[in-house]
């Protein structure tokens, strides 16, 4: 027996540290559930586990974008979806003024509600708002530039845009509606009806914006799910694996201290020969 080196020893000592290492690695995946925790467990990997930590943080973002356009969106329509009720209400008044029983002071009557109608329509177009954007006030002051872009994707330039309209009395062409005799109260139905088409226009386009956002929501919320379970499969610590892992290693630190107790005696029974 060789007393001068325990090579058994110092070969099973590290082997006992190779073990507790191993125990220590799994013992911190498992109590963090991350597989990836520092940038020597996988370098690569960590690398690509972050880009898509962000892409997935920029897509949850890009999705509350989306449901502020949608929300944007449906103020606007409801806005000029009660401008389209006045104009219906404006109808009916230059319809009934298109009338020669009526009196001068019928006219005068009926005069003075279109007037009013019409103030209300230029108040909706320029007080409609979701959040400070001005959606019904294109080419005033309030609306500047007229349009508004929604990012809808992780990437610059993904973005979805609408245009702001103008939904002022004046643009809707129903700013001189004149009903003080029969000819005039004509004139003025045809230009109510056409404010109607006018505005049913914009409630379509309104609406085919808000049908994009929708189809957007989707796929951006698929997108970002499939990266997350990416990301996941990437990093994440597989608990049945790592725990199998973790036992493993348990029981050959156990072996090794066991061995190298052993290992360590031997000197002592050289000693006790030689007393």
């Amino acid at each position: 027996m060789v007393i001068s080196h325990n090579l058994a020893a110092m070969n099973q000592n590290h082997q006992l540290k190779t073990n507790t290492k191993k125990t220590a690695d799994s013992s911190r995946k498992l109590s963090s559930g991350y597989r990836i925790n520092e940038n020597a467990d996988d370098a690569a990997g960590l690398c690509i586990s972050e880009a898509m930590r962000h892409q997935v943080r920029g897509l949850d973002r890009a999705s509350s974008n989306v449901q502020d356009g949608i929300s944007m969106i449906q103020t606007a329509d409801a806005a000029l979806e009660e401008t389209q009720q006045i104009l219906d209400r404006m109808v009916e008044l230059t319809t009934q003024a298109a009338n020669d029983i009526n009196t001068e002071a019928d006219r005068d009557a009926i005069q003075e509600e279109v007037d009013q109608l019409a103030e209300e329509i230029d108040r909706i177009a320029y007080d409609t708002n979701f959040n400070e954007q001005y959606m019904l006030a294109a080419g005033s002051p309030k609306a500047r530039p007229g349009y508004f872009n929604i990012q809808a994707g992780s990437i610059g330039g993904q973005s979805i845009r609408f245009e702001f309209v103008d939904a002022s009395k004046k643009n809707l062409g129903v700013d001189k509606i004149d009903v003080s005799s029969y000819d005039s109260a004509g004139e003025a139905i045809e230009k109510v009806q056409n404010a109607i088409a006018k505005a049913g226009e914009w409630r379509d386009e309104f609406g085919t914006v808000q049908e994009q956002l929708e189809h957007a929501t989707k796929g951006v919320d698929n997108t970002g799910e499939n990266t997350q379970r990416a990301e996941s499969s990437i990093r994440d610590t597989d608990m049945n694996e790592e725990m199998l892992r973790f036992t493993t290693n348990k029981i050959l630190v156990n072996a090794s201290q066991s061995l190298l107790a052993q290992y360590n005696s031997r000197p002592h029974t050289v000693l006790a020969l030689l007393n």
